[in-house]
């Protein structure tokens, strides 16, 4: 045993190449792409860096939970391992032990056989020269009746002391071939059982290489993390700045939309206060893939403020305006990329960012569910998506609250 547990921890110790061997499944891949989607649509203002940084936080921190539990179900196993390897290293001892015995027992059996044919074997002799004739001659001749009576007697003595003795030598062969019989029995038995141990003590070898291997994979997915986490340390200066200047901008355009606010007669307008179900249309046909509002910087920890709402969608998917109403952008604006502004009147406008493609023109009417662009991955963005705003008098709002609540078109 203790040749075992010596085995198990210098290979814990030595360490090994390999992959674990458990098996991941589609749903956990899927948890990873979906947890590096949100990681890029929180991290589309970022710069290339930090943007390569983050990706490989969000796959460090969706594969570490089905890592780090491998590793808990691998130590499990080398636990269970040992614990056969160490039952089965018993049994090969007790089994050693019996036969061990069983082999004393049939060489003692064979030490009485041995014995037995020789303290018969003057009498067997005797019988064969004819002693037993000589002895009966010698009653019949004898004229004395209690000599012929003692001799007699003799002579029965004689005869039961040789089957006696024919009795012993037989009885004690069979209790020989019976103790070899149990002998070859253990035999075979302790080998089978030093088989059974060798095999615990392999597949032991194999649950520590496991173990090793998803303790491994761990450690990597732990210093790839704390490498992205010192690249994207290093450009937090720089990131906030690119934050700051990416708010700067939106004030930009708050201020030229109040300027053109001129209470046009577009369209709809606001309908309820951010809860869903307005009445205008979807402006693209995809997944809503990030919220309004403020959130935690999925890196650096600070709040910072998600002036829209996203939607996942394919590169020249079309947009569409979800009102009519007059076009008061059309053009290249920083962070957002190729930029439209549409006014709905009142105050009201929708903002359609990251295009492709622009389809419209400054000053030019639409018509409500007109197509006026494509969806590109213009500006600040990591993938083809349209970030999608409502500005009222300048100043961003929830846009769901002007959307249907299904959000389906």
């Amino acid at each position: 045993m203790r040749r075992i547990g010596w085995l198990l921890a210098a290979l814990l110790l030595a360490g090994t190449a390999s992959s674990p061997a458990f098996g991941v499944s589609q749903s956990e891949l899927d948890a990873v792409e979906r947890e590096k989607a949100r990681m890029a649509a929180e991290l589309e203002d970022a710069s290339d860096e930090v943007r390569a940084a983050g990706a490989v936080l969000a796959d460090t921190r969706a594969r570490l939970p089905e890592a780090e539990h491998a590793v808990d179900v691998a130590r499990g196993r080398v636990a269970a391992a040992e614990s056969e390897a160490a039952q089965a290293e018993r049994e090969a001892d007790a089994a050693r032990e019996a036969l061990a015995a069983a082999e004393a027992e049939y060489e003692a059996a064979a030490a009485v056989v041995e014995e037995a044919r020789e303290s018969r074997a003057a009498m067997f002799n005797a019988t064969a020269r004819g002693a037993e004739l000589l002895t009966v001659d010698a009653i019949l001749a004898s004229e004395d009746p209690a000599e012929a009576i003692d001799g007699l007697t003799y002579l029965e003595f004689l005869m039961e002391g040789k089957d006696q003795a024919v009795e012993e030598v037989t009885l004690a062969r069979r209790e020989a071939a019976n103790a070899e019989n149990t002998a070859a029995v253990a035999e075979a038995e302790a080998e089978a059982a030093e088989a059974a141990a060798a095999q615990a003590l392999a597949d032991a070898q194999v649950r520590v290489a496991e173990a090793e291997a998803a303790q491994l994979a761990v450690q990597r997915l732990q210093a790839d993390q704390e490498a992205a986490l010192a690249v994207a340390e290093a450009e937090r200066a720089d990131a906030q700045s690119e934050y700051d200047e990416l708010e700067a901008e939106s004030e930009r355009l708050a201020d030229e939309l109040r300027r053109q606010d001129d209470d046009d007669s577009g369209g709809g307008g606001p309908s309820s206060g951010g809860g869903g179900g307005g009445d205008w249309v979807v402006p693209v046909d995809g997944w809503k893939s990030s919220d309004f509002g403020w959130r935690i910087h999925p890196i650096y920890g600070s709040s910072r403020f998600h002036g829209g709402t996203d939607f996942a969608a394919g590169s020249g998917t079309t947009i569409h305006a979800v009102d009519s109403g007059r076009v008061v952008y059309a053009g290249w604006n920083a962070g957002y990329g190729k930029l439209t502004c549409i006014s709905h009147g009142g105050g009201v406008t929708s903002c359609y960012a990251h295009q492709s493609s622009i389809w419209v023109s400054y000053g030019e009417h639409v018509d409500r569910d007109e197509g006026i662009g494509a969806v590109g991955t213009t500006g600040a963005s990591t993938g083809p998506h349209l970030h999608f705003e409502v500005r009222v008098h300048g100043e961003r709002v929830n846009p769901l609250g002007y959307l249907p609540a299904c959000l389906c078109r």
